[in-house]
């Protein structure tokens, strides 16, 4: 009886630090944590049909990803949307930087992104799917928007991947607007945007698994097919 009663307490503590975090997320200063990294992961930038076709093979054989995409901007009123170029997928040990732009058959990439089995986790995941379904015809399956996540606790609060950083990993995500707004379809992408793409993709992976081990009340609130996936 004590073992259970200081397991409840315990989780209760748990419970309640993590409301407060999230409640108080705007009080943070970021700048005063240690800088986001990937960590040991390698990249791999993918343009090639052959680069896409053996990514994809690597990554049927995990349970989730981090997942996100990037689009050369527009800057006037009207203006149509120059359509995703950039789909980064993240696991534990790599970051695929996939140059949609540069690939003609992207049936692999597509057959992925519509399999059930595996988890896609991202943040604010409304315009990815909106701009997939436009220029792919594709839904993503088997998501988990860490923003709807966070909602579940603290309804009024919007938090996206650079708060979580702080919130669960105590570190400051660095995003910059400039890089944000910089162009994605560039054959050759920079350094600074390559370590942008990677950490959008990464972060989400890295806040779902430190969540869980920090705070194991949270797989409670998750859908059932990650439930399944994470037991595993």
């Amino acid at each position: 009886m004590e073992s259970i009663m200081e397991t409840a307490s315990s989780s209760l503590k748990s419970m309640i630090r993590l409301f407060d975090l999230i409640d108080n997320a705007g009080t943070i200063d970021s700048e005063l944590q240690s800088s986001y990294t990937m960590g040991n992961r390698t990249i791999e930038i993918i343009n090639t049909e052959e680069q896409l076709d053996n990514a994809m093979k690597s990554i049927e054989q995990t349970p989730f990803i981090g997942f996100d995409t990037e689009q050369k901007p527009t800057f006037k009123k009207g203006q149509a949307s120059n359509g995703i170029s950039l789909v980064q997928l993240a696991t534990k040990s790599k970051c695929y930087l996939i140059q949609t732009k540069q690939i003609e058959n992207l049936q692999p990439l597509i057959k992925l992104l519509e399999n059930n089995n595996i988890i896609k986790i991202g943040t604010g995941l409304k315009g990815d799917n909106e701009a997939l379904f436009k220029q792919f015809k594709l839904r993503l399956k088997s998501t988990i928007d860490m923003e709807t996540v966070f909602k579940k606790f603290s309804p009024k609060n919007q938090i996206g991947a650079k708060k979580a950083a702080s919130i669960i990993l105590d570190e400051n995500l660095q995003k910059s607007k400039n890089m944000s707004r910089s162009n994605w379809e560039n054959s050759e992408l920079t350094i600074g945007q390559i370590k942008y793409a990677t950490e959008d993709a990464t972060v989400v992976y890295d806040v779902m698994i430190q969540m869980l081990e920090q705070y194991p009340f949270t797989i409670n609130i998750m859908p059932p097919f990650f439930k399944e996936k994470y037991k595993k």
